[in-house]
């Protein structure tokens, strides 16, 4: 089967959008087992709901107002550093990993032989623009907050059971707020490959979405700030997995030091920065070191990059440059002073660890 790859403006998008056949809502397979701790939410309209209303003024108008990048306030250190003891890695578990896959039609772009290491990006640069399947694993998700109120993030395609799933930050699809499931976000909608509202493969619309509790009932940024956002099949292209192929993945339990991890998404705003729109990927390079040294209980994982609002739900990825990219953490917060103020270009991940792995394995159960 031979797959078309073209760039569509946001015009045909929408009009893609409108044209899609009743896609019925989904929720966990007859007999899952939903593990505690975590929630299942089917999307409250249908595909062809949500295609009909993401016209080009709402898309842009969405763009335009990316979900506010949360901020955990600055703490004072405390006397001793834990770090030694906080980075041990757990025995990985099948449940907590999978590799990537490549697309039905074509394969992983991989890094020449050279074994020098990669060059420190703490000032996101442009990603290079291409239609090949692999830049369409970052896209541009659209939704409306309970208030109505129209916005977006970033989100990845990540290998599941239903190829259809993509990873996010969890203020990308629940307030967090406590408030059950009046708190989800609906009417969502992914534009994977998003480029001055084009996307290669059009738009793809959500139909459940799962997270974590300890981040619906509080909003955890330290343990919880992630959730899966399962898809409708697309009418033209059917599942995105098969087309551009999905990020792997590897949760692990206390691990936070990872090498030249790459982190992509569509910032709006960023440290002392006023060249940023959301209308082009971004990306960075670094490594991770814990977040919070001095706190054994709380396993964040810190690199330095200056996006912001907008890259939410962009994921870190490890291993980027081989035929093997995983997913360890997905763009959640930064440090900010008492004001609200962005305080440097430390941008942090909640742990991932067996609870995200959780979260997918009940994304894995929803076909």
């Amino acid at each position: 089967m031979r797959l078309h790859r073209i760039a569509v403006p946001f015009a045909a998008v929408t009009a893609a959008l409108s044209l899609t056949p009743l896609t019925a809502q989904a929720a966990p397979a007859a007999g899952q087992d939903v593990p505690a701790g975590v929630t299942v939410a089917a999307e409250k309209h249908t595909d062809r709901e949500i295609r009909a209303y993401w016209t080009p003024e709402r898309l842009r108008a969405a763009a335009a107002n990316p979900v506010k990048l949360p901020d955990l306030k600055k703490r004072p250190p405390a006397a001793a550093d834990t770090t030694a003891e906080d980075t041990r890695p757990v025995a990985d578990s099948a449940g907590l990993s999978a590799p990537a896959v490549k697309p039905v039609n074509g394969t992983f772009a991989t890094s020449s032989t050279s074994t020098t290491a990669a060059t420190e990006i703490a000032v996101s640069q442009e990603v290079p623009y291409t239609t090949a399947p692999q830049y369409s694993l970052v896209g541009r998700l659209f939704f409306n907050q309970p208030d109505g109120s129209a916005h977006s993030c970033s989100a990845a395609v990540i290998v599941s059971n239903n190829r259809n799933t993509l990873w996010t930050a969890g203020h990308c699809v629940h307030m967090g707020d406590g408030t059950g499931t009046a708190g989800f976000n609906d009417m969502t909608a992914f534009i994977p490959g998003y480029r001055d509202g084009s996307g290669p493969y059009g738009a793809w619309t959500i139909k459940s979405k799962v997270v974590n509790d300890e981040w619906m009932d509080s909003g955890d940024l330290e343990d919880a700030d992630y959730a899966a956002l399962v898809l409708n099949d697309h009418p033209t292209w059917g599942k995105l997995q098969d087309n551009v192929g999905a990020f792997g993945y590897t949760f692990t339990e206390n691990l936070t030091d990872h090498a030249e991890v790459y982190a992509a998404g569509y910032p709006g705003k960023g440290y002392n920065r006023t060249d940023l729109t959301g209308e082009r990927m971004m990306y960075c390079v670094g490594n991770t070191v814990d977040g919070s040294p001095w706190d054994p209980f709380d396993d964040r994982m810190e690199m330095d990059c200056d996006m912001g609002e907008g890259s939410s739900g962009g994921p870190w990825v490890e291993n980027k440059n081989t035929s093997d990219p995983r997913i360890i953490g997905a763009i959640s917060h930064h440090e900010a002073d008492g004001s609200g103020n962005r305080l440097n270009d430390n941008q942090y991940s909640s742990e991932h660890d067996s609870k995200a792995g959780n979260t997918m394995s009940t994304a894995n159960g929803i076909s």
